[in-house]
């Protein structure tokens, strides 16, 4: 387990450019082609783009939640505390907000509010993401 969590430290910095990287293309490209997509085609669309962005997404969280939390045990100081938090804020807006609105698109098909919900919301984690990028950087 040593040898995970020292590697996960090491490539930190790597793991939180990576996260705020797709973060950002989610926010910017993919969630805005969401309102292009012709309802009758969302439908065959969403579920596909949802199973497969987990596979990029859920390792990456988990690698930055498990070094997030390791580094609080380990070093302790007030970085680490505040990259914990945004890593847990993002999650909170992650499985509290986004993941909701993806199972209705999938449920009920294109709806617009929905949508729009979801690109606003969004940015909290973009912006909690993009913190966590930071204090990794200001740790490195």
């Amino acid at each position: 387990m040593s040898l995970l969590l020292e590697f996960l430290h090491e490539h930190a910095l790597s793991i939180d450019f990576a996260m705020f990287v797709l973060i950002g293309l989610v926010q910017v490209i993919v969630y805005p082609v969401f309102r292009e997509i012709p309802a009758d085609r969302f439908a065959k669309w969403h579920p596909r783009y949802c199973n497969q962005i987990g596979w990029f997404v859920l390792p990456l969280m988990i690698a930055q939640l498990i070094d997030s939390a390791s580094t609080c045990f380990f070093v302790a100081d007030d970085l680490s505390w505040a990259k914990l938090l945004c890593v847990l804020f993002a999650w909170a807006v992650t499985f509290l907000i986004s993941a909701p609105c993806h199972r209705r698109l999938m449920r009920e098909g294109k709806i617009d509010r929905v949508v729009e919900r979801l690109i606003r919301t969004n940015l909290y984690r973009t912006f909690a993401w993009a913190g966590a990028l930071i204090i990794s950087w200001l740790q490195y």
